[in-house]
């Protein structure tokens, strides 16, 4: 498995799945029903534990905001998890040398005005890797996964949530890695379909 580089922290893959294997997963996300609102609202994220001392990222007066659904139980589904171990961990593992301890898996649906603000994941692992399952997914429909750099975080990488791809942000020794998701447009003609995990 062969990552594109785009930053020292930061890869891409195309094909992550086999397309059976991503065709399969789409169809049980489209089928479930059991997806929460997640609706975040932290007033003093910006001055703790999203803090930093860039002008273009948000500042201390700001509040973090996501907006989305989450589905626990697709995280805990067989098959994505047995998908997820052999096609993506181990190859992982393989790529960036080391044993993966701990994996979270989480499933979620962006849909109309759906976003996430700028936030750091490196509380939750060393490696926050994307994977995406959305057909003819176009750049102005939103969703977009964008991640500042540059010695100020004045310059972003933008990354449609093409289908079948996968990004890894890389948060080890302490390196920030910020990363923000833009709003679903109300004229996408379907839902940002996505699976994170956080390893470790």
């Amino acid at each position: 498995m062969s990552f594109e580089i785009l930053s020292n922290n930061l890869f891409h893959k195309q094909n992550a799945l086999p397309n059976s294997v991503a065709e399969k997963i789409l169809l049980i996300f489209k089928k479930n029903r059991e997806w929460t609102l997640i609706n975040q609202k932290k007033r003093k994220h910006y001055s703790h534990i999203f803090k930093n001392n860039s002008k273009f990222l948000p500042d201390t007066k700001e509040e973090y905001l996501a907006y989305f659904y989450r589905a626990d139980n697709l995280s805990s589904n067989n098959y994505i998890k047995n998908s997820i171990n052999k096609y993506v961990i181990k190859k992982i593992e393989k790529h960036f040398k080391f044993k993966v301890s701990f994996l979270d898996i989480r499933c979620h649906k962006f849909t109309n005005e759906n976003f996430a603000r700028t936030h750091f994941d490196n509380y939750a692992g060393n490696y926050a890797v994307t994977i995406n399952l959305n057909k003819n997914w176009k750049w102005d429909w939103g969703g977009l996964l964008c991640i500042p750099y540059g010695k100020e975080f004045n310059k972003t990488h933008t990354l449609a949530p093409f289908w079948n791809t996968m990004n890894i942000l890389t948060t080890k020794n302490g390196k920030e890695s910020p990363h923000f998701i833009t709003a679903v447009s109300d004229f996408a003609k379907s839902p940002r379909y996505s699976i994170t995990l956080f390893v470790k």
